[in-house]
């Protein structure tokens, strides 16, 4: 086994809009793991290829649960809740997650199919109705998302102004531990007076679906309840929003990938697993894991105690797991086997559902305007500051 000696100064992309990670990248070429530094100056490793994030995220050694403990390394304490089904493992994490998708069913988002189909026409039908060049952000990719995580949380459309400013604080970077509390608080009362709602008029939701599982089991205690509700409207919306964004502006760059798109509708899906492989949307890579034991990681020991991040979007581009990795092809048959949704027994619960709403997007947008281009240049649009997540601001195009 071999020790890494250098730090390098982490997240290692600076630039709110990069859509990859040179320098992850090319430290990838040299070495499957290397040493970072969080920027509060705590020391972590980072495994680069995909075989090494693979085991990151599927080896029990490298623990969620223990990234909570006092003194651990943090990167996003606002989804960093013990009774979180990201801050759990082994068994407690496998009850939980059983619990959850017991209510969260393939079924149920499946069943949503139509309803989404309609609200991206409807979405799109005002957009076409406005004047000049469109804002798509404000337009589509923030509506969808939100909405569709308004109507399977049974919360209404009203509040999401609330719990977008609640996501911002939580998923910011480098802001105040008082903030991020602020925010915490606000976000389980209002949770807490959902649930309670729920219990007294019943709906077809998934909050109404989760609350009936944790009374008649008792095995999905409130604080569970209220923390992994968090945890969807949380992600569930924001991470979708920005990933559509990004995919739209990826397609529209360079136009030949839009146009491909629009004369081969049945690439759609394809196209999904290719942009999600591609794109880089989060900074920091997965949830911190810790290890609690000494193992070896892509040949580099690993002392009990150590944070370990895998960067999946610089594992995407691995090689060794794709052809010309660099390469954005929509016709790609190479496309499973990304990361973007991670690995193991942590993979997204809601992965099914941001399929459904950017396939959906995509296949109505490209259908329906298939003269679409940006309003402005690609090297022009403004990006989301101090968030981890990347995202536009705004995406101003021309429809037709």
């Amino acid at each position: 086994m071999t020790q890494a000696t250098a730090h390098h100064g982490f997240p290692f992309v600076r630039d709110a809009g990069a859509a990859h990670d040179p320098d992850g990248e090319r430290l990838m070429r040299d070495a499957p793991v290397v040493r970072a530094q969080l920027p509060d100056g705590t020391p972590i490793r980072v495994a680069l290829t995909l075989r090494a994030c693979r085991q990151v995220l599927t080896d029990p050694v490298f623990s969620r649960r223990a990234a909570l403990e006092p003194g651990a390394p943090q990167v996003a304490p606002g989804l960093a809740l013990p009774s979180m089904l990201t801050s759990m493992d082994g068994e407690d994490h496998a009850r939980t997650r059983r619990l959850i998708t017991r209510a969260f069913t393939p079924r149920l988002v499946e069943g949503m199919r139509p309803w989404i189909t309609d609200l991206v026409n409807e979405l799109l039908d005002t957009a076409e109705r406005r004047p000049g060049p469109v804002d798509l952000v404000e337009q589509l990719t923030m509506p969808l998302p939100v909405k569709v995580i308004c109507r399977l949380l049974g919360v209404p459309y009203e509040d999401q102004d609330r719990f977008r400013g609640w996501t911002d604080a939580l998923l910011s970077h480098g802001g105040s531990a008082e903030q991020v509390r602020a925010a915490y608080g606000r976000i389980q009362e209002y949770l807490r007076e959902l649930i309670a709602a729920k219990r007294e008029h019943p709906g077809e939701d998934l909050t109404s679906a989760l609350t009936r599982v944790s009374d008649e089991t008792g095995q999905l205690p409130e604080e569970y309840l209220v923390n992994n509700l968090q945890l969807v409207l949380v992600a569930g919306h924001d991470t979708t929003l920005n990933q559509l964004s990004n995919s739209l502006i990826a397609l529209l760059a360079e136009r030949e990938r839009y146009a491909l798109l629009c004369a081969r509708p049945e690439l759609v899906d394809n196209a999904v697993e290719e942009l999600l492989r591609h794109l880089l949307l989060t900074r920091a890579g997965t949830l911190i894991r810790v290890a609690t034991k000494d193992t070896e990681l892509g040949g580099t020991a690993i002392r009990a105690g150590e944070g370990v991040i895998a960067l999946q979007h610089v594992a995407n581009r691995d090689p060794e797991g794709f052809a010309d990795p660099d390469r954005l092809d929509l016709a790609r048959t190479d496309t499973t086997g990304h990361l973007a949704f991670g690995a193991g027994p942590h993979f997204c619960v809601g992965a099914q559902l941001a399929r459904l709403e950017m396939s959906t997007a995509l296949s109505l947008v490209t259908r329906r305007f298939p003269a679409m281009r940006l309003a402005v240049p690609a090297a022009s649009l403004r990006w989301k500051e101090g968030s981890l997540v990347r995202g536009p601001e705004t995406l101003p195009v021309i429809l037709t």
